[in-house]
């Protein structure tokens, strides 16, 4: 019970306290009471309020009182009006891809065969060539009339004369052969036959056939007496026998 009397006790010396009437301004202990403190409080309180009102409305104002902008219409995807060159490619593609190939190479066929009747025209051409000094170009048509008409015997004798001027005995052989197995009596190849003879220094082969050529045609020994062909023949008396008998 004692703490109760002590409490009691100290209510009682409070009231005989002589700061009693101030209560309300001046504290037991002499001191003065916080209620101007928690005045100021409040007023600093409003204070910020104020000023955080009035950065509010300083901040978002413009903005309240400008007009609303229209909204952006954002459109659809654009579509060129230009053809994609994908497409292009991919034609070109399928185009080459339609185009057959033929797995191996295929041997060209041989030329068609000249007919008798371009033969004519073509000896003309062959001829004139040969005349010009252009003996490959004449060969090379002398033998497509050879193969136009196989019994073209001057053909044949004219192909063995550009062989012969080209050291190419054993072709200019056959050719004139060949014409003489044709025609046993052309004059031509047997003369000629005796200037490659003669060139071949085979004085009696050459001899033969130029009296052979002289026999069918007298004037064969003409060309023998101007034809440096037949130089080796010259000094011979056979020769000269040949082209005197041949004068009586």
């Amino acid at each position: 019970m004692s703490y109760i009397n002590e409490a009691l006790q100290k209510v009682q010396k409070e009231k005989e306290s002589p700061y009693a009437p101030y209560g309300d301004i001046v504290s037991s202990e002499g001191k003065t009471p916080d209620h101007g403190r928690k005045r100021f409080s409040v007023i600093g309180l409003a204070i910020v309020f104020f000023y955080a009102a009035g950065m509010i409305v300083f901040l978002y104002w413009p903005e309240m009182n400008m007009k609303p902008r229209a909204a952006t219409v954002i459109q659809g995807p654009i579509v060129a009006t230009v053809q994609p060159l994908q497409n292009d490619a991919m034609e070109v593609k399928e185009e080459k891809q339609n185009v057959l190939i033929p797995a191996g190479g295929k041997k060209q066929e041989a030329s068609p065969k000249p007919s008798p009747s371009d033969s004519g025209i073509l000896y003309a051409q062959a001829l004139q060539k040969q005349n010009k000094g252009k003996l490959e170009e004449a060969k090379a048509l002398y033998k497509k009339v050879i193969k136009a008409d196989p019994r073209h015997v001057s053909a044949l004798n004219n192909l063995g004369v550009i062989f012969m001027n080209q050291k190419m005995y054993k072709q200019a052989f056959g050719s004139f052969n060949e014409a003489l197995h044709i025609r046993r009596n052309y004059v031509d190849a047997h003369y000629n036959l005796a200037c490659l003879y003669a060139q071949k220094n085979d004085t009696k082969q050459s001899l033969l056939y130029l009296k052979n050529a002289i026999d069918i045609n007298p004037e064969a020994k003409q060309w023998a007496v101007q034809d440096d062909d037949l130089k080796a023949l010259v000094d011979l008396p056979e020769f000269n026998q040949l082209v005197q008998i041949r004068d009586k």
